[in-house]
């Protein structure tokens, strides 16, 4: 008798670089079936990823990206570097990147501006996914994304506008939810919203929101809250996130 595969669960956007490598490997141990998409802030960050990646080569799938809240406080030709590492290293994921109207100084916008540009560009030519870092700049990211002609992204932790949720998913694009859905009303509200086919999950571990220290292990508990949420099996929420997931990793 043949075994059907056993699903997969994605954590598509989380700062595994963060965590104790300790921690890591009790959570992939605990998770057979649980795949961390690790994203990077700058430099730094993605050598510390690719660690993580050697380590759990079939676990970690590695992300290569340059935070707006370091715009003015690092070097800016770490983007350079940055850059020539994503397309050196074949990289499926590009972020956390964006542009930021809520936690930046508002002198940065031109720089963001280009630097995710740029890194949009990339994502087109290597056929990555974007993991996009939005806060009060969900239009803006947005029209810069579709002039570009990305073709695939995910809105990270997407707390804007309904209305625009139509829009994001109308050029093919996704929404990830974040178990801060249970305490953070807006962010539920866009998890009412969204439908299934355009929906994903991740942590943005180990950020620690309103007291509540976001994790990986935590997706499979918000898949189950989602399928409460709308009415259906925890089983159609699972297969519609996995399958959205490898579309936006290797689709």
């Amino acid at each position: 008798m043949r075994l059907a595969p056993i699903t997969k669960i994605y954590d598509m956007h989380c700062h595994a670089y963060e965590f104790d490598t300790g921690e890591i490997a009790d959570i992939l141990e605990n998770a057979s079936n649980l795949r961390i998409v690790a994203v990077s802030d700058d430099l730094e960050s993605f050598y510390k990823t690719l660690e993580l990646y050697d380590l759990f080569p079939e676990k970690i799938i590695p992300c290569a990206g340059f935070h707006p809240w370091n715009i003015g406080k690092r070097s800016l030709q770490e983007v350079d570097e940055v850059i020539r590492q994503a397309y050196k290293y074949g990289i499926h994921c590009i972020g956390e990147v964006g542009l930021d109207k809520k936690f930046v100084d508002p002198n940065t916008w031109p720089a963001q501006q280009a630097i995710f540009t740029r890194f949009l560009q990339v994502a087109k030519e290597l056929d990555a996914y974007v993991t996009v870092h939005s806060p009060y700049a969900w239009r803006e990211a947005l029209k810069l994304m579709v002039q570009v002609g990305v073709g695939k992204a995910m809105f990270h932790w997407y707390t804007g506008p309904l209305n625009l949720i139509d829009e994001i998913i109308s050029s093919g694009y996704y929404i990830s939810i974040n178990p801060a859905l249970k305490i953070q009303t807006k962010h539920r509200r866009v998890a009412e919203y969204t439908p299934l086919e355009h929906m994903v999950f991740e942590s943005d571990g180990p950020y620690n929101y309103r007291g509540l220290r976001l994790s990986p292990i935590m997706i499979q508990g918000t898949i189950e809250e989602i399928a409460s949420l709308k009415k259906v099996s925890v089983d159609i929420v699972l297969s519609h996130a996995s399958l959205n997931s490898e579309r936006l990793l290797y689709g």
